[in-house]
């Protein structure tokens, strides 16, 4: 009788368990579309600074003036997707601009221009983290 009782314990651990913290994982592209809410809740109240962070944080790869116009264009988690996606792809910013306008979702681009989603996910992460 105790032997069946912990082997059915053992059984529902195994099983069971990792199957519910597995269920609720976010997809990348889900993850993306949240590190990217959350990057416009916190930033949208003071842009000026946030656009100062940023060509800070870019300043090698991405020209200020492409910063300033990409932020009158689109939300702050945005505007840094497509830089990142612009940098690791080396294409043009425009050229994200334009796929993203016409209703292009980020997976589709980041698959479209060569890059995978994950890095993707992971230069927004580390961007937002490096700003505070």
């Amino acid at each position: 009788m105790f032997a069946r009782r912990v082997l059915t314990l053992f059984l529902v651990f195994t099983f069971l368990l990792p199957m519910t913290a597995f269920s609720g994982r976010l997809s990348e592209p889900e993850e993306l579309d949240k590190v990217i809410k959350k990057i416009n809740e916190r930033q949208s109240r003071n842009l000026k600074m946030f656009e100062k962070k940023t060509k800070a944080y870019f300043f090698e790869t991405q020209k200020p003036e492409t910063i300033g116009a990409l932020l009158k264009e689109f939300s702050p988690g945005e505007a840094v997707t497509i830089i990142v996606i612009s940098n690791l792809s080396k294409k043009p910013y425009k050229d994200i601009v334009t796929m993203r306008k016409s209703g292009k979702g980020w997976q589709a681009i980041a698959e479209q221009l060569g890059v995978k989603l994950k890095k993707v996910l992971k230069d927004v992460k580390d961007f937002r983290s490096g700003i505070g």
